[in-house]
């Protein structure tokens, strides 16, 4: 986030060459102290007077009292020191004409190579202060200053792992080195190895409360990367704190309470990063986001055709000031052609760079190691889609390892997932490199991303290639944008042979829906009727239990379409805040539709969401950005589902699965389509209950719930995407 070449915030704080003085009586100094001079006795000549006005860091003074000795037209080293030293803070020309003097005369003189090797860093020639600090370090190999200034300066080579040697060995030779404590921190920061990075930052601050702001910050967004959202609240909070007028901090603030669904404060952070620099996409994009789940929609149409504005620009792959996340823009576009744009950047900007040398292969042998890396191995969309095919897959011909990320779990879902691995480990701190280690470790042969873009990303520990053969699935329905992997699980209706050329990955085909289906999933056999949920026993109940920020501001327009068209029905929403309740029931009077026509499903335990499921007549899916875990729960309950069918992934997920549940009457490609099928239907009753009563009659002979046919299909390309990779 912010240029570790930098000086410090303050003035006052230690220098960044190391040198133990503060920053304003050294490389910072343009002016007097103002105290601690001590004149030199006169009779010492005119170098001993120079050398106590640097002491005191009064450097023009000494330049006056050298230039009027005449000491630039003599032959003596020792005054050209001192000059050069004079001149750095003034005329660094100047100050580097003396230093190449005496290097003539000293070529093998640490402090001159010290002092050049400075003037080249600060001037930009990076190639150069490394060649004058390494030049000195072969006379002073131990010298703690230079061994920061040769850090830096490999740094800003992107030399990281040399640099951080470095700062190494100066915390070796003096392990309490303020200085060496925060360039380490820094450097495993900008190297993305934020767990190793935490215990410099936290030293650090326990020693100095007054660190800079820039300490606070990469500290909060290092422990937000690390799952830790409360520390790296407060953190972030701390450095807003110290600079009010960042918009960039004002901006980590809002991610991180993001992260913690503090969807409120979050915004109100955002909104501030966004009022301060408003050129920035991500800001805004991000504040879209988030705005959604709180349904607040003022301003949406303009953002929403800005963010798609830059993301389509020419060359807005390569462009590092158009950021999107590409897990919220599926909400607000379906062009794959964009997307696939927008997950380069990405990719690029925001994980560790990608080794291409892929781990040699192991010897054959009777079984295939696969590893599965999810953050959502538990109670969550992902852990209860994915549980049933792990307990299925065919121990003779594979061992199945699993990869945890984030937070420890312990539920049903965990529990079933545990008991079907041979080998299953937990990260809760997400770290690249243990994680990437771990399943070079184990021997991984071919290695599937569960999480893709969403929250706890691995997506650095794939860029570390552990594994010879990588497959994106199942977490993110979209393109990674990133070389790390090289195949993505998907559907020949998800991603057809038209497209494949738009994702980065080649598509694994497992047909006729990508999308695995638990089919042992509980569901309550307690009873459950309309009245329970003060829905209305001859109504007709249009579902559309979704994430708030899959609804954008035309499609709930199309649901009031429906209401408006199918007398006295009720739209059933997931359950939501009274703020947004009360901004959607607006929205709807001024439709003039009764606004109790809405109505909230409270939370319950899964077993319990899943048996009301049949009281409504209709499941009304979201578009662009499908409920694909939600559409499969519906399907599995017996509820006909209607979508549309876009042209990205994530758009056609939902209606893969209903194609695959055997209704192809129900899958539209427009909004007009969309109202007007649900309007037929909801004044048809008795049609979706014929409906309903067959999806329940034929579900387990049907293709999304035929578990075991899809076991055997995933088998398959597994297998073939082992024997079709490169070793290479």
């Amino acid at each position: 986030m912010t240029d570790p070449f930098a000086p410090p915030r303050s003035r006052n704080d230690p220098c960044p060459c190391g040198s133990g003085k503060r920053y304003k009586h050294c490389h910072g100094s343009d002016e007097p102290p103002g105290d601690g001079y001590v004149p030199a006795d006169p009779a010492q000549g005119p170098l001993e007077a120079a050398r106590a006005l640097l002491r005191a860091g009064r450097h023009e003074e000494a330049v006056a009292v050298l230039d009027a000795a005449g000491v630039d037209h003599e032959a003596d080293p020792a005054g050209w020191r001192l000059l050069g030293e004079a001149l750095r803070p003034s005329d660094t020309k100047r100050s580097r004409a003396y230093w190449m003097r005496v290097v003539e005369v000293a070529p093998a003189d640490p402090e001159v190579h010290f002092f050049l090797g400075d003037l080249d860093r600060e001037a930009g020639d990076i190639e150069g202060a490394i060649a004058h600090f390494t030049q000195a370090q072969q006379a002073a190999p131990d010298h703690p200053a230079l061994l920061n200034n040769l850090g830096l300066a490999l740094e800003k080579a992107q030399r990281f792992e040399e640099a951080e040697a470095h700062f190494r060995r100066v915390l070796e030779l003096s392990p309490d080195a303020l200085i060496g404590i925060a360039n380490l921190a820094q450097n495993l920061y900008q190297q993305k190895r934020f767990k190793e990075s935490l215990p410099y930052f936290d030293r650090l601050i326990e020693r100095m409360p007054a660190a800079p702001v820039e300490i606070w910050a990469n500290r909060g967004i290092a422990y937000r990367m690390c799952a830790n959202y409360p520390t790296a609240e407060a953190s972030m909070a701390k450095a807003v704190e110290l600079a009010p007028e960042l918009a960039d901090l004002w901006r980590e603030l809002g991610l991180t309470r993001a992260s913690q669904h503090l969807w409120g404060t979050a915004a109100i952070a955002l909104a501030r990063s966004y009022e301060l620099d408003p050129s920035s996409v991500f800001t805004e994009a991000m504040l879209l986001y988030v705005h959604g789940y709180e349904a607040y929609w003022r301003d949406f149409d303009r953002l929403r055709a800005d963010i798609l504005a830059h993301a389509t620009k020419p060359g807005a792959a390569d462009d590092n000031a158009s950021i999107v996340v590409p897990f919220s823009f599926q909400s607000i576009n379906e062009d794959p052609t964009i997307e696939l744009a927008v997950a380069r950047r990405w990719a690029r900007t925001q994980f560790l760079p990608v080794n291409h040398v892929r781990p040699a292969r192991r010897a054959p042998e009777a079984r295939l190691r696969i590893g599965f890396v999810s953050a959502d191995f538990y109670m969550h969309p992902v852990g209860r889609l994915i549980v049933g095919l792990l307990e299925r897959l065919d121990r003779d011909r594979f061992t199945v390892h699993a990869y945890a990320t984030g937070k420890d779990r312990n539920d049903e879902v965990r529990q079933r997932i545990v008991a079907a691995c041979e080998v299953f480990r937990s990260f809760p701190i997400v770290d690249a490199t243990e994680i990437a280690d771990a399943i070079r470790a184990d021997g991984i042969d071919v290695l599937f991303d569960l999480t893709g873009f969403t929250a706890d990303a691995a997506v650095s520990a794939f860029s570390l290639r552990p594994a010879p053969v990588q497959i994106n699935f199942l977490g993110f329905t979209g393109t990674m944008g990133t070389p790390a992997f090289d195949w993505i699980l998907t559907d020949r209706f998800c991603v057809p042979e038209d497209v494949r050329h738009l994702y980065d990955e080649r598509p694994l085909y497992v047909d006729p829906c990508y999308l695995p289906s638990d089919v042992a999933r509980a569901v309550s056999p307690d009873p459950v009727s309309r009245a329970d949920y003060k829905l209305p026993a001859d109504a007709t109940v249009f579902a559309a239990l979704i994430s708030a920020h899959k609804i954008v501001p035309e499609h709930f327009d199309a649901w009031l379409d429906i209401l408006a068209g199918v007398p006295d029905s009720i739209l059933w929403l997931r359950d939501q805040p009274s703020t947004v309740m009360r901004r959607l029931e607006h929205i709807a009077t001024k439709r003039d539709l009764d606004p109790s026509r809405l109505r909230c499903a409270p939370n319950e335990p899964v077993p319990r969401y899943l048996k009301r499921f049949p009281l409504a007549d209709l499941y009304i899916d979201t578009m662009p950005f499908g409920g694909h875990t939600t559409v499969n729960d519906a399907l599995f309950a017996g509820v006909p589902v209607l979508t549309a069918a876009g042209r990205s992934f994530a758009s056609r997920a939902s209606a893969s699965q209903v194609l695959a549940a055997g209704l192809p009457e129900l899958v539209v490609a427009s909004r007009e389509e969309y109202v007007a099928r649900a309007i037929v239907l909801g004044n048809d009753r008795p049609r979706l209950a014929a409906m309903a009563e067959q999806l329940r009659a034929t579900r387990d002979t049907l293709p999304l719930f035929d578990l075991d046919r899809y076991a055997r299909a995933f088998e398959a390309a597994i297998e073939r995407a082992w024997s079709e990779t490169s070793a290479a």
